[in-house]
């Protein structure tokens, strides 16, 4: 999947992102702290979870985006908004859902495949029965064989969250028996969590799990080996056995040392989650990092940005302030974020006359954000 431009706007939180025109591999969002770089990232990630049924009040979406089998859609859609309202009543959850007031979904030869206006939808030129007035159509007809393409897309934006990754997380049962046979495709377009991933690699195909270690010990070359393995009983408090019984936790064996080490650093954690998500990822994917830099020691920038750098199968939309980053990733791939009050706007470097230059494009940069920055204040 690719997104080629994407309108989004949030009634609630009057958040409103102008149309943004997106490259195909690699687009790093740079702009000074809260202009909206993460908004922009969690706006696109909600994209997926619309087409996963969730419905989000006062969102207003378009996006044109080109699917798995080369065919380019449009899709945009709006909910009603609702005031925040605190109630005690056994069916909150229902109440909490919010309809669509309208939706559409048009393929590449402009031909409308489905179209919402309130509870009535028409797909393929036909009424519908009446479906949920909460879930978009794409989740609604996902079975269909003109929208399964465009769910199976949408399926993989992926939120590169490294951030909330523990150092032990549970692998139940059930799904290492489900996957434990599987290919390396077949895990890499399963839509598992990158640790739930990392560890079924490492039990099942060995050879492809010392890619990744391979990677890993790269950066961290005092490494010697990695293991990704149950956590023994002996280990387990009592109180807590219930909860860990599927518990998996990621040691380390570093050199001059004969035993392993499980309390490894947060910032070789998420150098480990950022390499398993970047290689377990399914070809074609979205994958969205946001401020890249974060709790990533200097040793590992390099890899890691070289690692998204020669990555050409995915679209990357990033974001960073980090100037290691910025500074090694061409202003060709830049886009500038700024806002003014609620309204966020995505240009180009070349819209702000950046230097093709990479040493001079910084110092430009700066001044750019330094100008814009006034601008917002006046």
């Amino acid at each position: 999947m690719q997104i080629k431009k994407l309108k989004y706007y949030d009634n609630e939180y009057k958040w409103d992102l102008k149309e943004v025109n997106f490259l195909p591999n690699l687009n790093l969002l740079v702009g000074v702290s809260g202009v909206g770089k993460t908004r922009i990232l969690r706006a696109i990630h909600s994209l997926k979870i619309i087409a996963n049924g969730a419905s989000l009040n006062g969102v207003k979406w378009d996006v044109c985006f080109i699917a798995d089998n080369n065919l380019e859609y449009t899709w945009s859609g709006e909910f009603e908004t609702k005031e925040s309202t605190i109630s005690i009543d056994e069916n909150q959850e229902e109440n909490d859902q919010v309809k669509l007031i309208n939706e559409k979904l048009t393929c590449s030869n402009k031909k409308v495949l489905v179209e919402r206006q309130n509870s009535e939808i028409i797909f393929d030129g036909n009424k519908t029965p009446k479906l949920s007035p909460f879930e978009s159509v794409v989740e609604l007809l996902k079975q269909e064989d003109q929208i399964s393409p465009v769910k199976e897309s949408l399926d993989k934006i992926i939120l590169a969250d490294s951030e909330s990754v523990n150092k032990v997380w549970r692998l139940p049962v059930s799904i290492f028996k489900k996957f434990e046979s599987s290919s390396i495709s077949a895990l890499q377009q399963s839509g598992l969590p990158a640790p739930i991933k990392l560890a079924i690699l490492y039990r099942t195909l060995p050879e492809e799990f010392n890619k990744i270690k391979e990677a890993f010990i790269s950066i961290f070359p005092n490494v010697l080996d990695i293991k990704i393995e149950a956590m023994k009983d002996e280990d387990i408090p009592i109180a807590l056995s219930k909860i860990l019984r599927e518990a998996t936790i990621v040691s380390i064996k570093e050199k001059g040392t004969k035993s392993w080490i499980e309390n490894i650093s947060s910032g070789m954690m998420k150098a480990l989650m950022y390499i398993s998500e970047l290689y377990l990822a399914p070809e074609t994917c979205i994958i969205l990092i946001d401020e890249l830099e974060n709790s990533l020691g200097v040793n590992c920038l390099d890899d890691i940005t070289e690692i998204v750098l020669d990555n050409r199968k995915s679209q990357f939309i990033i974001t960073s302030h980090h100037p290691y980053i910025i500074n090694n990733i061409s202003p060709a791939y830049w886009k500038i974020v700024t806002r003014k009050a609620g309204l966020v706007t995505v240009k180009d470097s070349e819209y702000f006359h950046i230097s093709e230059s990479r040493q001079k494009a910084f110092i430009d940069l700066i001044n750019v954000l330094e100008d814009e920055a006034d601008l917002e204040e006046e």
